[in-house]
């Protein structure tokens, strides 16, 4: 009775070791973490719609002036291309760490929707209808 516990550790032990490298490995060093993932794709999706409706969806090529603001968001984010890019490829490969980011982005950018939507149209009632004073 007094060693049946040294062989119970050690398959435990082996047990937990095996169940824990079947599970996902941290997140590497050089790859994005899910805050700064969530403020580079706000803003980049934010470029993204107010080019879309300048150019009236039009995608025939990024622009100089495209190019030139994706620059300057990295540039904000203290980012390189090669960052995001590496950034990008681990979560295509991990969907199940990049959903909570992508919610995340797309929660924001409804809030922030909806306090535009609030704000224009509080200008809106705020304006004297002078069409109507006769």
């Amino acid at each position: 009775m007094k060693h049946s516990f040294a062989p119970l550790a050690v398959v435990a032990f082996l047990a937990a070791s095996l169940f824990g490298s079947c599970r996902h490995e941290g997140r590497p060093a050089d790859v994005l973490d899910a805050p700064q993932m969530v403020a580079f794709l706000t803003d980049a999706y934010l470029l993204e719609g107010f080019y879309a409706v300048e150019t009236q969806y039009r995608y025939d090529a990024l622009s100089p002036e495209v190019l030139r603001a994706y620059d300057d968001i990295l540039s904000a984010h203290h980012l390189t291309r090669e960052q995001v890019e590496h950034s990008f490829d681990y979560y295509a490969n991990h969907p199940d760490l990049y959903r909570p980011i992508q919610d995340s982005v797309f929660a924001i950018l409804e809030r922030q929707s909806e306090a535009d939507t609030a704000a224009a149209a509080s200008k809106i009632s705020s304006v004297s209808p002078t069409y109507l004073q006769i």
